[in-house]
């Protein structure tokens, strides 16, 4: 189990930093106050998009870097904070960049403002996060973000993006003629003045359906490309070949029947549909086939998947059959923020029920461990052999909300608890308490109730990897 005595001196701390009003709603820094730019500051502030200095203050006339930038531009887009921090199981996505080093910190951005269009590197494969960015980069930043491109704009690079940001009227309060570099309040404030666009062009995701179990017809293997190799840890490539985020993949047969030239059934009840999460760092032959250099879609066998240990929270059970044809009860769950169908092992036992004083649908974090993508025992924190990296710290059901800041839960008997910016946030409305989604720290506040998990393994840290938040 953790260490409580650091727990004690840590909620102390945030104690005490709470009396000095470190602890208090967002204030707006001193160097600021009075500005005409304090309105967009605060307002970005409070939304989470920029933040101030630790001794308090913004340091509003300093440069940005382009590191800077993308984490600036990406969190007003409203980014998964899965794909751009990660989580206590799953790394955030890499930039690719060679010159990253020291800037760990922003590689998770960069990928994901370079994925969706919003910059990109230089032609001799570098991005040099630690350059000042300049005004006209900052502008064309944004604007690629609120859904912008070349292609959209055409013309010469960059008075196609600055004239267009004219156009949108969105240079309130910035000195004309455009400076050359973006001041920290400058690019503050066009974030602002820009946001409406910027959010309305990247709207929250919505729900998905559940990834059916049997696809609605053959896939067409004729001309797909056989290879062996890897998935990544981060489900983004195989054997280097970037994956596209809408990758179809369907199992089919056994690991030992691969080879090029083997022949597919052509009966629709032979292949599966299976979630993609399922294959992290896993050795398989493939099938696939490429579209725009990006895999499209894959076959690959039934009997492969993630080896170790799984942490998440269960939405159901479902009837199926092996590699082998056995018929086996496999779990539908969340994982790492997205969800993984498992096959279970022939005759798996321990498998929670959905209704009682023991449901899965009770808030409970589990451990499920794994051998190829099949589910060999399933564990709640208090059985767990891994206790000392899994564990409830903040007690074995529900507990009420009393405020959530500055990354601090505080619990309604008066207890404190750290939340990791990276940490993975799964809801259930308290009202039907039928199934959880992947919700977002913002759903922690006063009324809702809570169940906190921490998965550090270093036994002098207590905080949350993983929360369950009843929604009310």
């Amino acid at each position: 189990m953790k260490n409580k005595l650091f727990k004690m001196i840590a909620i102390t701390l945030i104690l005490l930093l709470s009396t000095t009003g470190a602890f208090a709603a967002v204030e707006v820094p001193q160097d600021v106050k009075g500005h005409m730019y304090e309105e967009a500051v605060l307002a970005l502030m409070e939304k989470g998009i920029i933040t101030g200095d630790t001794d308090g203050n913004f340091y509003p006339d300093s440069d940005l870097t382009r590191a800077q930038a993308c984490i600036i531009i990406v969190k007003a887009m409203g980014a998964p904070s899965a794909e751009v921090v990660g989580t206590a199981t799953q790394p955030a996505v890499k930039s690719g960049f060679p010159d990253m080093s020291g800037y760990g910190w922003a590689e998770g951005y960069i990928s994901y403002a370079v994925k969706h269009g919003v910059t990109k590197g230089y032609p001799d494969g570098t991005f040099k996060p630690g350059n000042k960015v300049t005004m006209n980069e900052f502008v064309t930043m944004a604007l690629r973000a609120a859904g912008y491109s070349d292609e959209i704009l055409g013309g010469t690079w960059p008075s196609n993006y600055t004239g267009k940001a004219a156009e949108l009227e969105i240079y309130q309060l910035i000195p004309a003629p455009l400076p050359d570099k973006a001041a920290k309040w400058m690019a503050a404030q066009f974030t602002y003045n820009a946001l409406e666009l910027i959010e309305k062009a990247n709207p929250p995701a919505e729900d998905k359906d559940p990834v059916p179990e049997t696809p609605k017809g053959v896939p067409d293997t004729a001309d797909m490309i056989f290879e062996k190799g890897s998935f990544n840890s981060t489900m983004t490539t195989f054997n280097g070949k970037e994956l596209a985020d809408d990758v179809v993949i369907y199992t089919y047969g056994k690991e030992k029947e691969y080879k090029s030239t083997m022949t597919f059934s052509k009966k629709v009840g032979d292949y599966r549909l299976d979630t993609r999460y399922k294959y992290k760092n896993t050795e398989t032959p493939a099938f696939y086939r490429l579209k725009d250099g990006k895999i499209v879609e894959m076959v690959v066998p039934r009997d492969v998947g993630f080896t170790g240990r799984a942490y998440g929270v269960i939405n159901g059970t479902y009837s199926t059959t092996n590699a082998a044809g056995d018929k086996v009860t496999g779990l539908i769950t969340l994982v790492a923020g997205n969800e993984v169908k498992w096959l279970g092992q022939k005759g798996l036992t321990g498998i929670p029920p959905k209704t009682g004083a023991d449901s899965y649908l009770n808030g409970t974090l589990y451990e499920i461990n794994l051998v190829k993508g099949e589910v060999r025992s399933i564990y709640k924190s208090t059985e767990s052999h891994k206790a000392e990296i899994f564990d409830e710290i903040s007690g074995t059901d529900f507990v009420e909300i009393k405020s959530y800041k500055n990354n601090v839960v505080e619990l309604e008997k008066g207890d404190l608890y750290e939340i990791k910016s990276n940490a993975t946030v799964y809801i259930m409305d308290a009202n039907d308490r039928t199934e959880y989604k992947v919700g977002k720290h913002s759903n922690i506040k006063k009324g809702n109730e809570i169940r906190i998990y921490d998965m550090t393994e270093d036994d002098n840290e207590v905080s949350g990897d993983i929360v369950v938040v009843l929604v009310k």
